[in-house]
C-alpha cells in the first residue's frame, strides 16, 4: 500500500476529489494567489492540495480576457479586479474612497459568473 502523504493525508497515486468554486469571486482570488505564488517561484514549497480544482488557473484567465476582449468586460472591471485580487479581499463598499470600486467589483462578477458556470469552473 502506498504511504499517505502526511500534509494532505491521501495516499500517494490516489486520485483527490474535484472540488469546483463556489462563485467567479472564489476563482479569481485562486486564479490571483497561484499567479502570485508563479511570480515568486514559490510552487515548488508550497503544500500539495487536498483536493483538485475543475481548471487550471490558466482557464479562469482565458475567460476573463475573452470576455475583455470582445467587450462583455471592460479595462475598469479589470483594473479593480487585479487590484483587490492582489489585496486578497474584495473592496469595502462602506468605504467612501473603495464605493465606487465596489460598484465595479460587482458588475464585473455579475458578468463573469455565468461564463464560469458554464464552463464548470463553478458550481
Amino acid at each position: 500500500m502506498p504511504p499517505r502523504n502526511t500534509a494532505t493525508g491521501h495516499r500517494a497515486g490516489t486520485p483527490k476529489p474535484t472540488v469546483g468554486f463556489e462563485s467567479a469571486e472564489e476563482a479569481w482570488f485562486w486564479f490571483i494567489r497561484t499567479e502570485k505564488a508563479r511570480a515568486e517561484r514559490a510552487k515548488a514549497s508550497q503544500p500539495e492540495a487536498v483536493y483538485d480544482r475543475p481548471c487550471l488557473p490558466d482557464d479562469v484567465y482565458s475567460v476573463v480576457s475573452r470576455l475583455h476582449r470582445t467587450g462583455v468586460m471592460f479595462d475598469l472591471h479589470l483594473e479593480v479586479m487585479s487590484e483587490y485580487g492582489y489585496l486578497d479581499r474584495p473592496p469595502d463598499p462602506g468605504d467612501d474612497i473603495e464605493a465606487v470600486d465596489w460598484v465595479l467589483w460587482v458588475d464585473a462578477f455579475d458578468t463573469l459568473e455565468p461564463y464560469l458556470i458554464a464552463k464548470g469552473i463553478v458550481a
